[in-house]
């Protein structure tokens, strides 16, 4: 029995879609997986053959060795690498796990049979009434040991390309699915649902601030699938998964996930129904699910061939845009730099060690690398955070200095923000205590 490979491709009728048309834009080869497989020499994906047992294959092997066809002997094609001194072979999820790491999106892997990461380390698990943990300690979640040491606590966050964590990851548990974050992998991603249960809006506004044509009746809308149809068709535009080509997933529910590349990843922000009613934008700490990937409802597979991922189009960037999910920040409010913070900051020189201490803590983490920037941040506020008790420095301008230096260092404002209000408080409690 042959094996169907990765990426998986599904049949079948869709009303909403137009197979044929989609079809006939990759006749011409491009983003054919067997040109990925010829560009990408080591990823080898699938068996030629899968015996049921190894006393079969041993059996058939030797028949054909018997016969002096040795050409004609089954080749193993499933890769083999090695954990930990022992080689190990790659289950399904795995493979798509690393390969989707080859292309630069991060992943993390999903608990066996849902949408959601595994739960977290004990140490990571905040106790409940029902459930004391004795194990578990406070901490902010931009702080968290755990992700710095390989682990995947906190979902999204431990998110990463590395292949050897990767591997780490789904030897231990090769059921994972995989989950791709979009933040960190410079995508958004069109979520089309199609839930037959969904509530409707009560003023019929399915596209919010769109004109919808008279023939355009409410009992029209039955899922996301209609509403996408009718916003392509008030812009005069084809399905955006369509023209450019790109790597579209149909959900086990009966939607679909259509992926696109953006240049400011960090600018884009997740939303529900605010482009329009089941549509929903994946983006910043939201994550897809790769083709793959079994939950209880069924298989994510991909539709179609192309197994590439093109740019957002811009007609549906500018519907983006007009429903909030992105969020430019206005050049006349740009914040400061962190030099020009450290002008205002002017002490007397009974207390010219104040001023020095900030200048340090805020070259330590403007200078911070990368996999040590959060750990250094939080240790920067601690340290300014016990001059707030005697009156020597403010919070904010501990906020404001170290926010700067940590966008210096390329850190998310939520993360920083998270990191120094921890770091201040500890630092507060351990100057009130001196």
């Amino acid at each position: 029995m042959r094996k169907a490979r990765f990426p998986l491709t599904v049949t079948g009728p869709l009303s909403a879609l137009r197979r044929s048309t989609f079809d006939g834009q990759h006749r011409s080869g491009l983003c054919h997986p067997r040109q990925q497989q010829r560009q990408q020499p080591g990823l080898v994906l699938g068996r030629r053959y899968e015996h049921r047992s190894n006393r079969l294959r041993r059996t058939r092997v030797g028949r054909l060795l018997r016969n002096g066809d040795q050409h004609a002997v089954p080749v193993r094609r499933t890769p083999r690498f090695h954990c930990g001194g022992r080689p190990m072979t790659l289950s399904t999820s795995h493979r798509v796990a690393r390969w989707c790491a080859a292309q630069g999106w991060a992943v993390h892997p999903l608990n066996p049979g849902t949408k959601l990461p595994p739960a977290n380390c004990r140490r990571c698990s905040p106790p409940s009434s029902k459930r004391p943990n004795p194990q578990y300690i406070e901490h902010e979640t931009t702080d968290c040991r755990c992700i710095e040491a390989g682990g995947h606590c906190h979902g999204v966050r431990a998110a990463t390309t590395d292949p050897a964590r990767i591997d780490r990851w789904w030897s231990a548990e090769p059921r994972f699915g995989v989950g791709v974050a979009c933040g960190a992998s410079g995508l958004v991603i069109l979520d089309v649902d199609d839930h037959a249960d969904a509530n409707r809006p009560p003023n019929g506004d399915y596209l919010p601030g769109v004109e919808l044509p008279a023939s355009a009746r409410p009992v029209a809308f039955q899922s996301g699938w209609d509403t996408i149809a009718a916003l392509c068709e008030v812009r005069n535009a084809p399905l955006p998964w369509l023209d450019p080509p790109t790597l579209t997933v149909l959900t086990a529910g009966g939607g679909l996930q259509a992926w696109f590349r953006v240049d400011d990843p960090d600018q884009w922000h997740p939303g529900a129904g605010r482009l329009g009613w089941q549509l929903d934008l994946r983006a910043g700490r939201s994550y897809g699910i790769a083709p793959g990937t079994v939950t209880a409802s069924g298989t994510y597979r991909a539709l179609g061939d192309c197994r590439t991922v093109a740019p957002l189009p811009s007609w549906l960037d500018a519907d983006l845009r007009r429903t909030g999910h992105y969020r430019k920040a206005d050049p006349a409010q740009q914040r400061k730099t962190a030099r020009q913070l450290l002008a205002t900051i002017h002490r007397p020189k009974s207390e010219a060690y104040v001023e020095a201490a900030v200048r340090a803590e805020v070259e330590q983490v403007a200078g911070a690398a990368k996999g040590t920037r959060n750990a250094t941040l939080y240790s920067a506020a601690r340290a300014l955070g016990r001059f707030i008790p005697t009156g020597q420095l403010s919070e904010s301008e501990i906020e404001a200095c170290l926010m700067a230096a940590g966008a210096a260092a390329g850190l998310y404002d939520a993360e920083m923000r998270s990191a120094i209000r921890s770091g201040v408080r500890a630092g507060m409690r351990k100057g009130a205590a001196a």
